[in-house]
């Protein structure tokens, strides 16, 4: 079971980094075994583009975590892409390369994000909800339906309030309302001197959406239209928000 330990949307690290690698276990199956099939969510992928993206995602937390690096790798540091045929071999080595890299760290230690936390706890979060989100996508390309725990899914939503909007250049038009329905968690989004400020409470906006945990999860990352929830006030707004979570 997942539990929240330390700061705020936070949890424990084991546990993280089990859920991400069996869902990134997951992905590698349903990938390699789906490699020509699109994939709904992503127009652009298909089992083969997602299993690279994944692939590059992996070895990038790694290196940022193993070198301590203070911002993104070049692509000199990359290794050279798994040639045809060795796409599964390769993602694995990826995967296993990036869990134990963070498993070797000490939650709290300081290090460089690009993300509101400054510390090893930002990527273990990260990697924990990347495969949680793209393994939805592989059983979308693949017609499986997906079981989502519903507090990971919160913490999904959670995640991009807490760690990206505010460095996002855009402003939306008003303010924003989101309400979980199926445990706790209430987000306000509003501008402030044209800062963007979040608030877990429970407040009026201009515009409000209401859901389960995976079905705010889904449509903040885009996986399911904004009209898969409750929506109150203009659906456009709830759009405008979104799209600076993702």
């Amino acid at each position: 079971m997942i539990v929240p330990v330390g700061q705020t949307g936070q949890m424990d690290h084991t546990a993280r980094l089990d859920r991400a690698r069996q869902d990134g276990e997951r992905i590698i199956t349903l990938c390699t075994a789906n490699m020509a099939a699109p994939v709904p969510s992503c127009p652009d992928w298909d089992g083969a583009g997602l299993l690279s993206h994944l692939t590059r995602v992996w070895h990038m937390l790694a290196i940022i975590v193993e070198e301590r690096r203070e911002g993104f790798p070049g692509r000199d540091d990359f290794p050279p892409r798994p040639a045809e045929g060795e796409e599964a071999a390769g993602a694995q080595a990826a995967l296993d390369r990036v869990i134990a890299a963070m498993a070797a760290v000490e939650p709290g230690t300081s290090m460089w994000s690009w993300g509101t936390t400054q510390s090893i706890d930002y990527f273990h979060r990260r990697l924990h909800l990347e495969n949680l989100v793209h393994r939805v996508d592989a059983e979308q390309m693949a017609g499986i339906s997906s079981e989502i725990d519903t507090d990971e899914a919160a913490d999904a939503v959670a995640e991009r309030f807490e760690e990206f909007v505010h460095a996002r250049p855009e402003r939306p038009s008003g303010s924003f309302h989101i309400h979980r329905t199926d445990g706790d968690g209430e987000w306000t989004a509003k501008v402030e001197d044209d800062r963007i400020v979040i608030a877990e409470e429970h407040a009026k906006g201009d515009a409000a959406a209401k859901g389960t945990g995976p079905e705010l999860m889904l449509a903040m990352w885009g996986r399911a239209p904004v009209g898969s929830l409750q929506v109150f006030g203009e659906a456009s707004l709830v759009e405008e928000w979104f799209a600076l979570c993702r």
